[in-house]
């Protein structure tokens, strides 16, 4: 057994590293692109740039067209990054291509090249190395044409900028998810054992899984780094990533559509183009402000290939799209950025975690038949113990998986009931969230309320399909299960109702998180101490995280920096606590009887060592004479060794023989009460009776007198009964 557990910690391990292994190289590039104005003279349908400042090369992929003939323009580059400008300069359109684009011919730009910038151009220079070791890097670059002369708008672009790094990693996500299973795996071999906490573990680890991802369900203007890292643990509220054109979430599209529901589905092209401007990684409107000019630049006029006339098909405009500030596609902060980000559509949310919750029931139910099945054949001519206990943890198992689901589908039941889209959505959120709260209430109630009439001390023998909500506080805390659950609650309640108040969302969180952690501190609920700490671990980092995510309310306006650092921080903080539940787990896999039965063998193998070696020493020391060795005989008798002990008190007794009981003895005389202590029938002369401190002198013991030689009392009444003290009790 303890050679497996350490092969599951090497697996365990390698999920969390193996992701990692690979090399990256120093490049920035276009992530997401967009219209910030209307086009009217420039349309784009793909625009992919890579710059790579290792030897100042510049990688670009553009499908674009120049639709009206006759316009003269000037552009203006911006590049704004974490609120700074690093760039922001006027191009003379006119000196490209050797006066080739003044006017603008009417083409369409349709290639892919890799151009190696003039030593004129130090674009590294400009930005500083993090930039390209940062995760989620927010940048983004704007570019804009205006018609020489007039001045008019004919073209407003915007483009995201990105690194390659990112804390949202498919590797994250598989090791967490790793994580996840040996959790189910200790969970589920050991349900069958008594007060095991391994099933509790699970429903706690799950639990900080999903505190992470809802954190980014508010109304907060969160850095990208810290958005991208709640996205790992975003199938823990049963949204799983996927593309927007999947079968699921086209099927759930369709069905709002015939039933209603009128709202747009997830863009193919992803949701960084489609943030609020106001909301990082934009983090505000851009007014241009003084440029300057840009030195002349001779490209190659090889370049010019990559032209072609406007003779050919003019691309269509599918992936970039217009995001003003009175653009209705515009996604706003919490749920929309969250899940458009993984692929699934605003209005879909509550449909894909309902098939996802029905998904699980349907895996635990299978799994559970084939778990009686194989029971049942391999003990047919006999019972056997787990046989009989099956049913009581199905049906636990059952109300565990209610215990996973409850968050999820109450947060998205609410949150659906705010979009008034389909109807068909909306009844089928009504019929889930009547159940699971008869399911979940009806449980708590029950224990509740046998705890209250009846004795919780029987909680575990007449409900036990309901240890999941009590099993691992103690019996007098038997009610604690309320407090996480209310908790809960109160956050689902504040995604969905509150979703356009941000403050009014995370300062109601951080009261109700406070209320965790005091009633843990108070009312210590855990059956040992090592529970009580981890519990109030979890609810301190609970606390400070949210605290911190109070930097995030847009009205605060703290500058994109700062904001990055405390979303870091964020990360580290929920990370630790996800390492700690980790060994935790591990422990209780059985880690714990490994370090035990270690710490057992270095005991035992010391003990046996050191008792060899005084055992040793004191036959030498016998030999020798020496007669101060006062170290514990291996027989421990008199004669041994220990100190010296009055030779009378080894006398043996003349009164000490066994007298034939009479039974028409009298009743002992008080006298004889105090003096004496009663041997089966036979009462025998107590030297310590005179004296309790001091033993009596040497060779004073006599042989009794007769009066001292009585029968056995009659045994004496419940009045008359006095219980011996300390001396007398050692003394017997």
């Amino acid at each position: 057994m303890f050679f497996s557990v350490a092969w599951l910690r090497l697996i365990a391990l390698s999920l969390f590293t193996l992701p990692f292994v690979y090399s990256h190289e120093d490049v920035l590039f276009t992530s997401s692109v967009s219209y910030c104005a209307p086009p009217e003279n420039l349309l784009v349908e793909q625009f992919d740039v890579a710059y790579f400042p290792s030897n100042n090369s510049l990688v670009f992929n553009v499908s674009a067209a120049s639709v009206q003939a006759n316009v003269n323009v000037s552009a203006h580059l911006f590049l704004n990054v974490y609120g700074t400008h690093p760039v922001n300069i006027t191009l003379n359109i006119c000196e490209f291509f050797n006066g080739g684009l003044c006017p603008l011919p009417l083409y369409v730009f349709n290639g892919s090249e890799t151009l190696t910038l003039p030593s004129s151009i130090k674009v590294s220079s400009e930005l500083p190395r993090i930039a390209y070791k940062i995760p989620d890097l927010e940048a983004f670059a704007q570019l804009t044409l205006t018609e020489v002369g007039t001045g008019q708008l004919k073209a407003c672009i915007q483009s995201t900028l990105s690194n390659g790094w990112s804390t949202h990693q498919p590797g994250v996500s598989w090791g967490i998810g790793g994580l996840a299973f040996i959790a189910l795996f200790s969970a589920a071999w050991q349900s069958f054992l008594p007060d095991s906490i391994a099933p509790f573990r699970l429903l706690d680890l799950l639990g900080l899984y999903q505190t992470i991802a809802s954190s980014g369900f508010f109304d907060l203007n969160y850095p990208v780094i810290y958005r991208a890292f709640t996205l790992n643990f975003s199938w823990a509220m049963g949204l799983f990533s996927q593309s927007p054109t999947s079968s699921l979430q086209s099927s759930i599209t369709n069905m709002r559509h015939l039933t209603g529901g009128d709202l747009a589905g997830s863009t193919a092209g992803g949701s960084v183009a489609l943030v609020n401007r106001k909301l990082s990684p934009y983090s505000g409107a851009y007014a241009v402000v003084g440029a300057q000019a840009l030195p002349l630049i001779d490209l190659p006029v090889s370049i010019r290939a990559g032209l072609t006339s406007r003779g050919g098909p003019i691309p269509a405009v599918r992936e970039v799209q217009t995001v003003t500030a009175q653009s209705s596609n515009v996604l706003d902060a919490g749920v929309p950025i969250y899940a458009n980000t993984i692929g699934i559509a605003t209005a879909n949310t509550f449909m894909t975690a309902f098939f996802s919750a029905l998904i699980l029931l349907a895996i635990a139910l299978a799994l559970l038949i084939i778990i009686y099945g194989v029971i049942a054949l391999s003990s047919r001519n006999r019972s056997h113990w787990i046989k009989t206990r099956f049913p009581v943890v199905a049906r636990s198992w059952l109300l565990r998986i209610a215990l996973i689901c409850f968050f999820p589908l109450a947060t998205f039941t609410l949150y659906q009931w705010t979009l008034k889209d389909s109807w068909l959505s909306t009844l089928i959120s009504v019929i889930t969230f009547l159940a699971i709260f008869s399911i979940v209430g009806c449980a708590a109630a029950s224990v509740l309320l046998f705890g209250r009439r009846s004795s919780p001390w029987l909680l575990a023998e007449d409900l036990p399909t309901h240890e999941p909500l009590y099993g691992q506080y103690r019996i007098l805390r038997y009610y604690f299960f309320v407090f996480p659950l209310l908790v809960h609650f109160v956050r689902s309640v504040l995604i969905a109702a509150a979703k356009n108040n941000g403050t009014v969302q995370i300062v109601t969180v951080v009261c109700i998180e406070l209320f965790l952690l005091l009633s843990h501190i108070a009312l210590t609920p855990g059956k040992t101490r090592r529970s009580d700490i981890l519990c109030v671990f979890i609810s301190v980092i609970r606390l400070v995280t949210a605290g911190l995510l109070v930097a995030f309310i847009v009205p605060v306006a703290l500058p994109p920096i700062p904001r990055v650092v405390i979303g870091i921080i964020v990360v580290v903080l929920f990370s630790i606590a996800v390492v700690v539940m980790f060994f935790n787990i591990l422990w209780n896999l059985g880690l714990r009887r490994l370090w035990f039965h270690q710490r057992f063998t270095i005991l035992r193998s010391r003990g046996s060592g050191s008792q060899g070696s005084l055992e040793k020493m004191t036959e030498k020391d016998v030999e020798r004479g020496n007669s101060s060795v006062t170290s514990r005989p291996s027989n421990p008798t008199p004669t041994l060794g220990g100190p010296r002990v009055d030779p009378a008190m080894n006398a043996p007794d003349a009164l000490s023989q066994v007298t034939p009981t009479t039974t028409d003895a009298d009743e002992p005389s008080s006298a004889h009460s105090t003096n004496t202590t009663i041997s089966y029938g036979v009462q025998v002369a107590s030297p310590w009776r005179s004296s309790l401190l001091q033993p009596p002198p040497s060779g004073t013991i006599s042989d009794p007198s007769p009066v001292d030689v009585v029968s056995p009392p009659s045994p004496p009444s419940h009045l008359s009964h006095k219980h011996p003290t300390t001396v007398e009790a050692r003394a017997l």
